[in-house]
């Protein structure tokens, strides 16, 4: 099993290297991430981190902007934008915005709508986020993998256009594990494992590769980030199922039951964090719409 994993991985990377030019590493976002492990978040050291690119400083500060309330006083730096919005939705913003930029990877041509992925990958996010605070966990960790989940489609339509646009083309295969096993059947990996080996790549932590590594199937070797797994793993489910209306959503899967099962949710709860999802949406719409 370990040697099949190794393979895979070598493989993983042999598609990563076939790319014309990865997506450079979110540092900005790693570091601001790791912050948030810090009791006292400084947000002085935020602003300085953000500061740095003064390309990001500017979308962030239109972004904030746009979506404030009419008539509220312009928001003109680093520092009003975290104190006024908050820490956490400024990470949101910088975090959309840099993975925003792989977008462009997709060539035409491979069937992949980078439209409706990116609506996906925010709306898995958003989920993310509400059940990594349900489950104890760091809502920055589950955003940013619920966010970065399914990089990997990028990699692959990239590398292999045609194939991959015959796999999307395949019923039933945009999503969920019929995708996955898809890909493995075609490609001989699946986007979850060329998703985590660019995240390993960007030097982010376990805490965020192991979600996306899984987030078709938990896997019981990695019980100590079970928690995440399973957060990143149903928050898929259900934004499938709140923007597709998609089959196979909790009630119906088996995956996502056993997640369920991991955080402790029962079905009658969904409905609460389906409004939940929504609401958090709504409240970020504006600030994460996709990067010109």
């Amino acid at each position: 099993m370990l040697l099949l994993l190794f393979m895979e991985m070598e493989l993983a990377d042999q598609y990563l290297d076939r790319v014309g030019q990865l997506p450079p590493a979110p540092t900005i976002a790693t570091q601001l991430l790791g912050l948030f492990s810090e009791p006292d978040r400084d947000i002085d050291r935020a602003v300085n981190l953000i500061a740095h690119d003064p390309v990001l400083t500017g979308e962030v500060l239109k972004r904030c902007n746009s979506a404030s309330s009419s008539g509220a006083e312009p928001i003109g730096d680093m520092f009003h934008a975290v104190t006024h919005l908050g820490f956490y939705e400024v990470y949101c913003v910088v975090t959309a915005l840099v993975a925003s930029r792989a977008l462009s990877l997709a060539p035409r041509g491979s069937g992949l709508d980078v439209g409706k992925l990116w609506e996906h990958s925010v709306t898995t996010a958003v989920a993310a986020s509400a059940l990594a605070r349900h489950a104890g966990e760091s809502e920055a960790i589950g955003f940013t993998a619920g966010l970065l989940h399914d990089v990997g489609k990028l990699i692959l339509a990239s590398v292999e256009p045609a194939a991959y646009g015959k796999i999307l083309g395949q019923g039933g295969t945009w999503w969920g594990p019929g995708l996955a096993e898809a890909e493995t059947g075609a490609l001989r990996v699946s986007h979850s494992l060329v998703g985590a080996q660019l995240l390993v790549r960007w030097g982010l932590p376990a805490s965020v590769v192991a979600p996306v590594l899984q987030h078709h199937q938990i896997a019981p070797a990695l019980e100590s980030l079970a928690l995440l797994s399973a957060v990143v793993h149903l928050a898929d489910s259900l934004a499938h199922g709140l923007k597709d209306g998609a089959a196979g959503t909790p009630e119906t899967s088996s995956g996502s039951l056993t997640a369920m099962c991991i955080l402790r949710l029962e079905p009658a709860q969904l409905p609460d964090l389906m409004a939940e999802i929504a609401a958090g949406l709504k409240h970020v719409e504006g600030l994460l719409q996709m990067a010109a």
